[in-house]
Parts: structure tokens; sequence; C-alpha cells
């Protein structure tokens, strides 16, 4: 882990928007909020799906309340829709249609980062076997994840962006 300034997340950031990718403006936001930021590479995929993943109602099929949450788990949830995003949009969940979208022209060049930051207790408990919050890259997480466990790619080490402390 190695601790980067504020200026060089900010030109990486804009780099990638710059590129057609979509960048949080909440995420532009906290990075220049007090607190440290740090690049670290996770290397095993077995890692990669032991990050924790939000819980939002607009998402509530991948992560029923008080059950597990990390990637892994929430990922597995979408055998239930045939492993497809476009049914969970069909089943009334809009939110995934970015999911969709990802997962049909997935490319890992054009992957960038997914923001860390510390767990809560409540997500710890939740999620014991859980690492870090996806802070931001909820939706290419998911399909990375889902993707993994479908085999249809191979995971390539991916560098993540550690937030701290925990952002809101």
């Amino acid at each position: 882990m190695r601790q980067v300034e504020t200026e060089k997340v900010l030109c990486a950031l804009k780099q990638h928007r710059n590129e057609g990718s979509h960048v949080d403006s909440r995420l532009l936001r906290e990075v220049q909020a007090p607190g440290e930021l740090y690049l670290f590479a996770i290397r095993e995929a077995t890692d990669f799906l032991r990050l924790v993943w939000q819980s939002i109602d607009h998402a509530r099929p991948l992560v029923p309340v008080h059950q597990p949450r990390t990637l892994r788990d929430c990922a597995f949830r979408l055998a239930a829709f045939d492993w497809r995003f476009d049914k969970l949009v069909q089943a009334g969940y809009s939110w995934f249609s970015r999911c969709a979208d990802i997962d049909s022209a997935f490319d890992y060049s054009r992957f960038g980062w997914i923001a860390l930051t510390a767990c809560k207790p409540s997500e710890q408990q939740e999620a014991p076997l859980g690492t870090y919050y996806v802070y931001d890259g909820v939706h290419k997480s998911i399909v990375l994840a889902k993707k993994i466990l479908r085999n249809e790619v191979i995971y390539k080490p991916l560098e993540v962006l550690f937030l701290t402390p925990r952002r809101k």
C-alpha cells in the first residue's frame, strides 16, 4: 500500500473521465476531503470477492437485509436471475441497467479504480469474511464478480484507491 497525493488522484480520475468512463462526483469530492489516500493492488480473485458491497433498496435482490454481502455473496444471488442484469431490470430494478451495459461491453482496460474504505462495524458483522467496503465502483465491481464466478473472464490484479478515514 502506498500513499498518494490528492492532486495525482484527481488527475487520474479526470483522465479516466476524459476517456469516456464514468467518475462519480461524490468520489471527486471525497478525494479532496480531509484524510489520506492510498493505492494498492488486489492480486487474487478471492480477495476481490471478499470486498463488501452496498446495501440499498434499489439493489435489494442481491443484498437481502441482514445477509452477507461480500461481492461473492451478492454475485451468487444473480443465479436467481439467470446471471443476467437485464433480468433484474425487467423485474423492476432499473438501477441494474448500468450493470447490464458494463457487462455487455466489459473491457478490463477501461476498468479504472474501485474506491474502497474501511467497513463499519455493522458491515463487518453482516459480512465477517469481508475486508473493505466498496465506496465507489459498485456497478463495475458486481459485474466483474459475476464474470469471475461464471468463468467469463480471468481475473487480473486491480489497482484500487483506499480512502481513510471512512467516507460517508
